[in-house]
């Protein structure tokens, strides 16, 4: 029987040499388990009321989700592995100490920020379908407005008050000015209906048209729209990351006062940030490795970039 072919790729190779020699410095790994945490119904509420209440003191999440969870796992290992350090270190008086409850509570804010991002992709996704159903209706209540128009501005040829109308239709653009502007034209097809019923060019074919359009289109405009729900899905997501970074820079505060200079210090490494990199489906894979084998070399430490999660209207990522 022949033998199964055991040859790995280079870069499986490099991999494997950067994360046994991790292992071997005493680094901690993210748990294979992460993945399958979950938060209790009632953790989840306390954790939802905690960042509700950041109002509008939060950060922006910067997308790459699967790399900085596996990022904040390590800290919370390491902070474990470390623990009877850190929750002696003296922070100043208007600080409260380090406990090891706060510790292990990292573990439920980062699942928070799972969970939330997922809450919120699933609401931008609802908004993209929203958005392309809306494009063929659009399409064809545009082709129906050209065909009244050209027969109102000669029915209007010598109306300064009829051109003027006319004027306020063609004067806006975008999707809401398309409903807007069939609801106005349909309001003077129903004022000159005799005439637009003997009109030869398909006249009275396209208002019909347009007044079965018009519902659908005001409905469709107010589904694509960035509703308050949305607002309110990313707004938690944006707390629940706010709730995680603040939590790593409490332990990476007692970490710096206990391990400056040493190996150990840089198990509390801020996530690296390639400066003004895109994310894409590809690089949160591949980055999901970098993160495995460490910091990339040359990136700067996590901060205010928005390098994952494109502006959310039209988001990408999260």
């Amino acid at each position: 029987m022949a033998k199964a072919s055991t040859t790995t790729s280079p870069r499986t190779d490099k991999a494997a040499t950067k994360r046994a020699s991790r292992e071997t410095r005493g680094a901690p790994r993210a748990s294979t388990g992460a993945a399958a945490y979950t938060l209790s119904a009632a953790r989840e509420a306390e954790l939802l009321r905690e960042a509700e209440s950041l109002g509008d003191n939060t950060m922006i999440f910067p997308g790459k989700l699967a790399r900085r969870v596996i990022w904040s796992s390590r800290i919370q290992l390491a902070a474990e592995r470390d623990a009877a350090d850190l929750v002696r270190t003296p922070f100043p008086e208007d600080e409260p100490a380090l406990t090891r409850e706060e510790i292990r509570a990292l573990r439920d804010r980062i699942e928070l920020l799972r969970v939330t991002q997922s809450r919120w992709q699933a609401v931008q996704q609802r908004q993209e379908q929203a958005v392309a159903m809306f494009k063929g209706p659009a399409a064809e209540a545009a082709l129906h407005r050209q065909t009244l128009l050209r027969f109102f501005d000669l029915r209007f040829k010598n109306s300064p008050e009829g051109q003027k109308r006319l004027m306020a239709i063609r004067a806006g653009s975008g999707d809401a000015d398309l409903v807007q502007d069939v609801s106005d034209l349909l309001l003077l097809c129903s004022e000159h209906a005799e005439a637009l019923r003997k009109a030869p060019r398909g006249e009275a074919d396209a208002a019909a048209r347009l007044r079965a359009l018009s519902p659908e289109l005001a409905r469709m405009l107010a589904d694509k729209t960035f509703s308050p729900e949305a607002q309110r899905a990313r707004k938690l997501r944006d707390a629940a990351y706010t709730l995680v970074m603040h939590a790593e820079r409490r332990l990476r505060a007692a970490a710096e006062y206990w391990y400056a200079g040493t190996d150990r210090i840089k198990d509390y490494a801020p996530f690296p940030v390639s400066r003004g990199a895109a994310s894409t489906g590809e690089e949160e894979e591949e980055g999901e490795a970098a993160a495995e084998n460490g910091a990339p070399e040359g990136d700067a430490s996590e901060g205010g970039a928005t390098d994952g999660d494109a502006p959310d209207e039209d988001e990408d990522e999260g």
